[in-house]
């Protein structure tokens, strides 16, 4: 499973305990409101130190059914997109050659 919006609440209760669970929730409900409204008009979400939401148009395309494995014509359509910050970049990469030193069968030694 990922993170919910629920284990966002408690982290936020977690950090200040002024601020109840119900009361997290409410500020992320806004906040993700706040997001789609955004994203619905077109705009882009850039959130610092994390990365930027765009939304962009896709054109249709040749696809295949996966049941059938016969072809199908996928719509134009708008798409949601994320671009993480070069610090979150940085973090997603740390973390995976960290995973990947632990996988080391140190052969190359």
């Amino acid at each position: 499973m990922g993170l919910t919006k629920q284990d966002i609440a408690r982290a936020i209760h977690e950090a200040d305990r002024q601020i109840s669970i119900l009361e997290a929730v409410s500020l992320l409900d806004t906040i993700f409101a706040s997001i789609k409204d955004c994203l619905a008009d077109g705009e882009k979400v850039m959130i610092s130190k994390f990365g930027t939401f765009q939304v962009r148009n896709r054109a249709p395309r040749q696809g295949v059914n996966p049941a059938t494995g016969g072809g199908l014509i996928i719509e134009r359509h708008r798409a949601v997109t994320f671009r993480p910050s070069p610090l979150m970049r940085g973090l997603l990469n740390e973390t995976a050659a960290a995973e990947d030193a632990d996988l080391d069968p140190g052969w190359d030694r």
